[in-house]
């Protein structure tokens, strides 16, 4: 029985290490790391070119000419120098990310400027874009045909975008956008140098700077635009910095003391700048009382509490659940302040809001409630329609969703607005 033997057998190399072209195949070990070369050169020009590993030689020793040996480093350079453009072009190797924009080598004169010779751009970010559509359709036989189906496209975009630019090891232009920022300045754009350790200039920023101070004597500065140098001259370091301030400075002053302490900040509001139609008193007493009483916030000095309010609102809906008839009185439960002169007060000055504050709600116990004759009834109390009082036929009474009601301030809010000709 004959044992196994391999097809393949492995052969050395004859001559110099460079004259034989060696595999790259991965399937073949390459020379160890211990493996050294040694090329000695003698006074005729001719190159001794040893192996060993260690100390020991563990091939005979190998000559070459002046001339061989220059062309054959002239093609390991050529050789070199198209495998690191192969690989720039493919991002650093071939096993490392792939870059959109691969880095450019320029003149090895920017090597002193800049600590490199190459431009690279990194680009990082998003870009979203959404597009739909939305139609309803409403089967309603009081609207038109036309107008029962409507909608539209929609359409809706984002972009993220960061842009970070190489110029060598010292120089970087970093800039982003986002076009769901608030504000301009978010938007950053930035020129940084840092140098190395030996050069005086430590670093020189352009554009969104800022100057941190760490201590409490003196705060620093953000939210800057300008021009920012840091300097070292042995063991003096200067920072300098010529910019322009793109935010403000507020100040909160707090007053009470420890308990019940509050906050005040001055603000300014234009008269025209108004929610109106909107917010309305329940009584002339809590408008009278209404600055007083938020005097001492957060706390409210109001001893009134509301349980219970109904508000009617004029109906233009076809909702018929909640309509009534109402009549609307200038100075029902006013204690003071009371419009009509025939209406007299029942309790003192200044006293909450209550039916029994005048005469006026014991004088309408004795009149009808007949809507067809409510007007005539009430101007034989001495009431001018529409000053005094106001009849509304067909009033929708809102649900508690429709508004809302201070409990201790006295004014309800509601959800809309009012129009001019609604009550």
């Amino acid at each position: 029985m004959n044992p196994y033997r391999p097809s393949f057998r492995p052969s050395d190399r004859y001559g110099d290490p460079f004259s034989n072209r060696t595999t790259n195949s991965p399937l073949f070990l390459s020379d160890p790391k211990s493996f050294n070369l040694d090329v000695e050169i003698d006074t005729g020009m001719n190159y001794t070119i040893y192996e060993k590993i260690g100390n020991v030689n563990f091939r005979p020793a190998s000559t070459m000419s002046f001339d061989e040996f220059n062309a054959q480093q002239t093609r390991e350079i050529k050789k070199d120098y198209w495998q690191s453009r192969s690989r720039a072009l493919d991002g650093e190797s071939a096993v490392s990310s792939r870059n959109i924009i691969p880095k450019i080598y320029v003149s090895p004169v920017l090597d002193r400027i800049f600590g490199g010779s190459y431009v690279e751009l990194i680009p990082r970010g998003f870009v979203t874009l959404d597009f739909g559509g939305s139609w309803q359709k409403i089967e309603n036989p009081s609207i038109p045909i036309r107008q029962q189906r409507n909608g539209g496209f929609e359409f809706d975009q984002q972009i993220n975008l960061s842009v970070v630019g190489k110029v060598g090891e010292k120089l970087a232009i970093t800039t982003n956008f986002d076009n769901n920022n608030s504000f301009d300045f978010q938007n950053n754009m930035k020129v940084e140098y840092t140098g190395f350790k030996e050069d005086v200039l430590k670093k020189l920023e352009i554009g969104n700077v800022s100057l941190p101070l760490n201590n409490s004597l003196i705060t620093g500065s953000q939210n800057l635009f300008g021009i920012k140098a840091q300097l070292q001259f042995g063991k003096l370091f200067v920072t300098s910095l010529a910019t322009t301030q793109r935010g403000k400075q507020s100040t909160i002053e707090i007053q009470g003391g420890t308990n019940g302490a509050a906050q005040g900040r001055p603000f300014e509001i234009v008269a025209s700048s108004y929610d109106e139609n909107r917010h309305f008193f329940l009584g002339q007493f809590f408008r009278d009382n209404f600055e007083k009483w938020l005097g001492t916030l957060p706390n409210v000095t109001s001893r009134v509490n509301i349980t219970r309010v109904e508000v009617y609102l004029l109906n233009r809906s076809n909702d018929t659940q909640t309509l009534r008839n109402v009549v609307g009185f200038m100075d029902m439960g006013e204690s003071d302040k009371i419009y009509n002169n025939a209406i007299t007060s029942s309790v003192a000055p200044f006293s909450p809001t209550n039916n029994k504050a005048n005469n006026l709600f014991t004088l309408l116990g004795g009149i009808s409630a007949n809507s067809d004759q409510i007007n005539g009834a009430l101007e034989g109390l001495g009431l001018d329609n529409g000053t005094d009082f106001e009849k509304i036929t067909s009033a929708r009474k809102l649900a508690l969703t429709e508004f809302s009601f201070n409990s201790q301030l006295g004014y309800i809010t509601l959800q809309r607005k009012l129009q001019n000709d609604e009550a």
